[in-house]
């Protein structure tokens, strides 16, 4: 094998880098070789080593990138006063649907409502419903007792996003850039920094649910999510006991996506009923958004009401994440 063809060859296309481009790493090489010489004369053959691999770098680099363009500086983090916008597209069966989400993520549960005479049931037809909200970066909003945001460390945080149980953005973001790289101990920072909740009537969960909901918050609610990080959320996920992933297909039916949810499901209420899965893509396993689903078969509104029967698995509502983005105000998009 003829070595120096093949580097000659290689990026035989790039342009030569002219006088300018050079320019920086020729004068630090003349910096260098100008410098009083009071070195031994090992050190000068160091010096001069790394001055002249100083300008090779800035050449092969020039080379290497097209002309003009530089390598990009990380993003800036969002400040703590800007504010997350958030567009979903929902489709959900007509049959009275009512949800309770967040300025920051989507609602997990839905509540089916029927009443004979009054409220029409249909589960094999869809509505459709466009969702907008703003929801400041560190959690606050006005409905908060204090004018002064609380404090929003990465760990110990008592008080979620405008004192609910739902992480802020500023804590999802901050758990995603510390999550370990393996699974179990991701887990253990997880549960770690989520919130828990202190309501009386908050749903009786299993160990694996509640750490599937803690995970899908993160998910939800991070304004950055790298690839890498996004995988491992996911195979944590799907570690966990009851965990089940299935493919399903996306209501306009342009992508194909995989769920992902913990079985299980809650007795008390309707809504509790039913059980949501994570939607994701199946090559990077990006967030795409949740999808409720029966989590038993039961009547709408009870046997008596003569509502019609929700069979277990049947898909209720997705909610496709649309647009995520930090702005600058409540009412901006862009």
């Amino acid at each position: 094998m003829d070595e120096m063809r093949t580097l000659q060859d290689f990026r035989a296309d790039a342009p030569t880098p002219d006088r300018a481009r050079l320019a920086p790493g020729h004068q630090r090489l003349l910096d260098e070789a100008g410098r009083p010489r009071r070195r031994p004369w090992g050190g000068r053959l160091l010096v001069a080593a790394g001055a002249a691999a100083a300008v090779t770098a800035v050449a092969t680099l020039a080379t290497l990138l097209p002309a003009g363009q530089e390598p990009e500086a990380p993003a800036a983090k969002p400040r703590a006063d800007q504010w997350v916008y958030r567009k979903t597209e929902w489709r959900m069966v007509n049959c009275g649907f009512g949800a309770s989400g967040h300025d920051n993520m989507e609602a997990l549960s839905v509540n089916l409502h029927y009443r004979k005479g009054e409220m029409p049931c249909d589960l094999h037809s869809r509505r459709s419903d466009l969702e907008e909200a703003w929801g400041r970066y560190d959690g606050w909003n006005e409905f908060m007792r204090s004018e002064v945001p609380p404090a929003q460390t990465p760990v110990g945080a008592r008080e979620g996003a405008g004192g609910t149980d739902i992480l802020a953005p500023r804590q999802s973001d901050a758990l995603v850039e510390d999550l370990p790289d393996d699974t179990e101990a991701a887990l253990v920072l997880i549960r770690k920094r989520s919130v828990p909740s202190r309501l009386s009537s908050a749903w009786r969960l299993t160990q694996a649910q509640r750490d599937f909901k803690e995970i899908a918050e993160v998910l939800a609610t991070a304004t950055t999510m790298p690839e890498e990080k996004g995988r491992l959320l996911i195979r944590t996920a799907g570690k966990l006991p009851g965990a089940k992933v299935t493919s399903t297909v996306v209501p306009d039916g342009k992508e194909a996506l995989m769920a992902l949810g913990v079985e299980g499901n809650y007795r008390d209420y309707s809504y509790e009923r039913n059980t949501f899965e994570v939607l994701f893509d199946p090559e990077t396993q990006a967030f795409r958004g949740f999808r409720i689903v029966a989590g038993i078969g039961y009547y709408v509104g009870g046997k008596k009401s003569g509502g019609p029967y929700v069979a277990k698995g049947t898909v209720l509502a997705t909610a496709m994440r649309v647009t995520t983005k930090v702005v600058d105000a409540r009412g901006v998009r862009s």
